[in-house]
C-alpha cells in the first residue's frame, strides 16, 4: 500500500477544520481533540473490489452534504458557568474569553444543565425553581414547585430533568412538558451533585454522610462509594470513571467504574464546587475560593483557563457553538440511530448523535 495522501481541508467553520485523508478519516480540530468519524464505514461503501485500495469518497460525500445543507458536526466547545452571587449565567468561549450569557431570572443560580435542544436550564436556589433559556439566552420558568434548596440537576437520555433537593433528601424528576414528580426519596443524605452514567444510572453525591448513592433507571438505589470527605458534585469522563470534588479537604477524587478509588488532585484548587469536561476529556473546576477556573488535563496538569467574570462561580456545563451537547472522546453514535440512503447515485451515512450529560 501507497503513502496516505496528506489530509485536504474540506471545510472550515467555528474555529475548527474539517479535514479527510484518503483512509477515510473525518478530522475536527479544535483545543486538541480529534474526532475519527464515519471511518471505515464510507471506505467499505467506496472500495472495490479491484485487488488495490481504491481511493476513499469521504471528501466527495461531505461536500454533497454541505451541498444539500445538512449540518457538519462543528465542536467548537463553550462553557457556561453559574455565578451565585452575581446572578448571572456566564459562557466562555474555547480560548476562554468571557461575556455575560443570562442576568435576568436568575436568583442565586446553581445547577446547570443542557437538553437535547441546545435550551439551557438553571437552578434558582433561592427561589426554588428551574430556569430555561433559549440558545439565545430568553429566559422562562420551566419548573416552580416540588423544590427545597434545589442544587445540582440533570438530563437524562429520555429528556427528562433530575433535581437534586437538598433539605428534604429528595431527587425530582420533570418531563420535559414540565410536570414533576419524586424519583428517589431514600439512601440520600443532603444530596448535592448528581451525574448519570451512560447506562442511566443515575449517582448522587451525599455530602450528609460521605458517600456517593448509585440509582438504577427503576429507581433502585445503593451505595457505590464511601469514605469520601464531604462530596458536593460529580462528572463522569468517557471512559465512565467518577470524578468527585471532596468539599472536606479541597480535592478531586477519582472512582473507577469497579469502585475503586484514587487521587486525581489537589492542587488549583481553592473552594472547589462544579466538575465538567470538554470533548477532549479535560477537566474543568468551579473554584469559589478565588473566582476561578482550572483546567485540568487528562493527565491531572492543572492550569487557570479563566479568572475574570466570575463571582462564586458554582456550576459548569458545555455546548458547542452549534447548540448541540457534547460528544467526549471515543464515543460513538448509537448504532440505532444510523441511517442509510442513496441520493444521487451517492451513499450518504447520517448520524444522529448521543447526548452526553457532564453533571454537576
Amino acid at each position: 500500500m501507497g503513502p496516505v495522501a496528506p489530509p485536504a481541508r474540506i471545510h472550515s467553520g467555528c474555529d475548527n477544520i474539517l479535514t479527510s485523508t484518503s483512509r477515510g478519516t473525518i478530522v475536527f480540530g479544535g483545543r486538541g481533540r480529534t474526532h475519527k468519524l464515519l471511518q471505515s464505514l464510507f471506505v467499505a461503501e467506496s472500495l472495490k473490489h479491484s485487488g488495490r485500495r481504491a481511493r476513499s469518497r469521504v471528501p466527495e460525500v461531505v461536500l454533497f452534504l454541505l451541498a444539500a445543507g445538512l449540518a457538519v458536526p462543528c465542536e467548537a466547545d463553550i462553557m457556561y458557568v453559574s455565578n451565585t452571587v452575581g446572578n448571572t449565567i456566564e459562557s466562555f468561549t474555547a480560548g476562554g474569553v468571557g461575556s455575560v450569557f443570562a442576568n435576568t431570572g436568575l436568583s442565586k443560580p446553581f445547577g446547570l444543565a443542557f437538553d437535547s435542544a441546545g435550551n439551557l436550564y438553571g437552578v434558582n436556589n433561592s427561589g426554588n425553581s428551574i430556569e430555561e433559556f433559549t440558545p439565545g439566552g430568553v429566559g422562562s420558568v420551566f419548573a416552580s414547585g416540588g423544590f427545597d434548596n434545589p442544587l445540582g440537576m440533570a438530563f437524562d437520555s429520555a429528556g427528562d430533568l433530575y433535581v437534586a433537593n437538598l433539605n428534604i433528601n429528595t431527587i425530582q424528576e420533570f418531563t420535559p412538558g414540565g410536570a414533576g414528580s419524586v424519583f428517589a426519596n431514600t439512601g440520600m443524605n443532603r444530596p448535592y451533585g448528581i451525574a448519570f452514567d451512560s447506562a442511566g444510572n443515575l449517582y448522587v453525591a451525599n455530602a450528609g454522610d460521605n458517600t456517593i448513592e448509585k440509582f438504577t433507571p427503576g429507581g433502585a438505589g445503593s451505595v457505590f462509594a464511601s469514605g469520601l470527605n464531604g462530596p458536593i458534585c460529580l462528572a463522569f469522563d468517557s471512559a465512565g470513571n467518577l470524578f468527585v470534588v471532596d468539599n472536606g479537604d479541597d480535592t478531586i477524587e477519582k472512582i473507577a467504574p469497579g469502585g475503586v478509588e484514587s487521587l486525581f488532585a489537589s492542587t488549583g484548587l481553592n473552594g472547589a464546587r462544579g466538575l465538567a469536561f470538554d470533548s477532549a476529556g479535560n477537566l474543568y473546576v468551579a473554584n469559589t475560593g478565588d473566582n476561578t477556573i482550572e483546567e485540568f488535563t487528562p493527565g491531572g496538569v492543572g492550569s487557570v483557563f479563566a479568572s475574570t467574570g466570575l463571582n462564586s462561580p458554582h456550576f459548569i456545563a458545555f455546548t458547542n457553538d452549534a447548540g448541540s451537547p457534547l460528544l467526549l472522546p471515543n464515543q460513538t453514535p448509537e448504532p440505532s440511530t444510523w441511517t442509510l440512503f442513496a441520493l444521487g447515485g451517492t451513499s450518504l451515512l447520517v448520524a444522529k448523535w448521543r447526548r452526553i450529560d457532564a453533571g454537576c
